[in-house]
């Protein structure tokens, strides 16, 4: 439970256990001879926990940054060419296009930016619930992770249904579809596709991320989802994505499951309520 404590949220386990007298009857059993309760504080543990995430998110934004620096530098240097061109320009007819083409290119700019600053923004402990479109976290998910050197080698397709909501942390689940897309994109070879297919099924949503990678070995399926294990190279991960993955879906009273074959891809599918407990 989270609780308020100076105006400051704190997190507690009450956990309770009945004491039979070992000396009573069996036929008269069911009394009980006292209680032991036990207040157990998790605070520590949830901002432990929830830097743990932030760390995770800077160092995919970390890895993103490249990519979002050259995504960045094309229309930037549109915009410089067209704007000099502009100075020399007599027809107004012409200096309108050319307007309206920057206002374009700045617009990409900052959809680019503030998927970023979205994206890297958090560190707070504990969930901030709304209802929002599930297509809109796919959408940023897929747009930040074409932006990375793996992601330009293949191709993401979204299947989606229109007007499908979700309730929960946008900001934690956004974190969810990044870490699987990047993992995704990393597993392909140039020219693979990668799918993520949402299925309302029920008061539930089941998303699948699908690509067609290297696939992930029987003997390391069991260990995918501890902390800090990771099969990629030294400096190119933290071994802490299927970790915060998990937690994040836990969170949501959701559950999510690995399907792989070597040489063939891997399914990852996560079922989640559409209103979680605890969601306003």
């Amino acid at each position: 439970m989270e609780v308020l404590v100076n105006e400051r949220p704190r997190w507690f386990n009450l956990h309770k256990a009945s004491i039979p007298d070992p000396y009573m009857a069996p036929q008269t059993q069911g009394g009980r001879e006292g209680l032991v309760i036990l207040l157990e504080d998790l605070t520590d543990l949830e901002n432990l926990e929830a830097e743990l995430a932030h760390s995770d998110r800077l160092a995919s934004v970390g890895r993103l940054a490249a990519g979002v620096a050259h995504e960045i530098g094309n229309p930037v240097t549109g915009i410089a060419s067209l704007a000099q061109n502009m100075r020399e320009e007599q027809d107004p007819a012409a200096c309108r296009v050319h307007l309206d083409t920057i206002l374009q290119q700045t617009r990409r700019i900052s959809s680019i930016l503030q998927s970023l600053m979205s994206f890297s923004r958090g560190g707070s402990v504990g969930a901030s619930y709304q209802s929002f479109p599930l297509q809109e976290i796919i959408d940023e998910a897929t747009q930040l992770v074409g932006l990375t050197r793996s992601g330009k080698r293949v191709v993401c397709e979204s299947n989606c249904p229109a007007g499908l909501q979700l309730v929960g942390d946008k900001q934690r689940l956004s974190q969810v579809l990044v870490n699987l897309l990047t993992n995704a994109c990393d597993a392909s070879s140039p020219g693979d596709q990668v799918e993520v297919f949402a299925i309302p099924d029920g008061s539930r949503i089941q998303i699948e991320v699908m690509d067609q990678g290297v696939g992930i070995p029987q003997q390391e399926r069991d260990k995918i989802f501890e902390p800090f294990f990771t099969t990629k190279a030294p400096g190119e991960g933290t071994g802490l994505g299927l970790s915060m993955v998990q937690k994040i879906i836990q969170e949501h009273n959701g559950s999510i499951e690995i399907d792989s074959a070597p040489n063939v891809g891997t399914r990852v599918i996560i079922r989640l309520p559409q209103h979680p407990d605890g969601a306003e």
